[in-house]
């Protein structure tokens, strides 16, 4: 039986070749994930720290009879978040004997060195998901709870047009939930989620209701959904995949054992607040963050909400331990903060 290019390249070692044939698998799996947004420019090495900026807008226009204005404006926010440089690393271990025996086995473990290190990537998105800031508060996940969680995402980009890649429809709009949370959700619609065929090759994909994708990660917080769409986060690669063919000792050359090492260097940030939302069942713990202007007077702000942790105090982006006291929703600072200081307070709380 003829070798193909890629088990020739595993049986000789070829090293060029297999960090291609890992690159390929890693970004095939992330660009096919739907989730966010790639961006392959990153520089550095793993620890250096970067800023990230995280933008989020809202406001809506209004109809204006002679003589009036506006009641309300549109906002916008900035938020810079310090982000390190994190190395996914992953390890596949293999004799001479398995090399020379069946090169095809090689190749599999190569391939899953790739997709293990997308499996890496993936699981820090979804933490970057948690840091969400804005709610819809529901007591079931039912039809309204998601049309109302789909209407707070801001589509003004034209980012409602689903997307294709590879010949697959890649989700517009995606819900990312518990199990427990999936099956409150056919309970409360099972006449409403219908199945998207175009949408089957999609691994925890279960049917769409209100033009939203329904996923399922087992995993997962409960009683916390989160609907939004690829632009919420980003991930920031390093182009390549680093692979290494380590030197064998004298133990390793005894035994005739390998060792083949795989690394990818990337970021995994919230970089549009307004792109994703925390569909919160009752009891859940909702992730958020308030954000207010010091006038060099006043002392005292109320939180939007009663915070359920230590909520983390900041301003001008310097955290602080000393000089304010929390009590129930007012947070009070022992000297007013200065003329158009920027005050965030970043905490949780429970949904009711």
């Amino acid at each position: 039986m003829s070798q193909t290019a890629s088990q020739k390249a595993v049986a000789t070692l070829d090293q060029g070749f297999i960090s291609n044939e890992i690159e390929d698998v890693y970004a095939s799996h992330l660009d096919l994930n739907g989730f966010c947004t790639v961006d392959n420019e990153l520089e550095g090495v793993d620890g250096d720290i970067r800023t990230i900026n995280v933008y989020g807008a809202s406001g809506n226009a209004e109809k204006v009879a002679e003589g009036q204005g506006n009641t309300g404006y549109i906002s916008t926010t900035l938020l810079e978040r310090k982000y390190r440089i994190e190395c996914a690393q992953a390890w596949f271990p293999y004799s001479d004997e398995a090399l020379k025996r069946d090169s095809v086995a090689v190749q599999t473990g190569v391939a899953r060195l790739g997709a293990s290190l997308f499996d890496q990537v993936n699981a820090d998105l979804y933490g970057e998901m948690a840091k969400a800031s804005r709610a819809v508060v529901s007591t079931a996940p039912d039809f309204n709870a998601f049309v109302d969680a789909a209407a707070a995402i801001d589509f003004s980009d034209g980012n409602e047009t689903a997307r294709e890649y590879q010949g697959r429809t890649i989700p517009t709009l995606w819900a990312i939930m518990d199990p427990k949370s999936l099956a409150a959700a056919r309970k409360a619609m099972a006449a409403q989620i219908v199945y998207d065929p175009t949408l089957a090759w999609a691994q925890g994909y279960v049917g769409t209701v209100a033009g939203i994708a329904l996923f399922v990660k087992k995993n997962a917080t409960e009683k916390m959904i989160y609907v939004g769409t690829d632009k919420a986060v980003t991930i920031f690669n390093k182009t390549g995949v680093e692979t290494e063919i380590a030197a064998r000792g004298k133990e390793e050359a005894n035994k005739r054992q390998n060792n083949l090492f795989a690394r990818k260097y990337y970021i995994a940030a919230l970089t549009h607040d307004d792109q994703i939302v925390q569909l919160a069942l009752t009891g859940a713990s909702v992730h958020k963050i308030d954000i207010a202007a010091g006038d060099g007077t006043t002392v005292a702000f109320t939180l939007s909400e009663t915070p359920s942790d230590t909520p983390v105090v900041s301003v001008n982006g310097e955290v602080l331990s000393t000089g304010y006291s929390i009590s129930s929703k007012t947070l009070t600072f022992t000297t007013a903060p200065a003329v158009d200081d920027v005050i965030v307070v970043d905490y949780h709380y429970t949904a009711s």
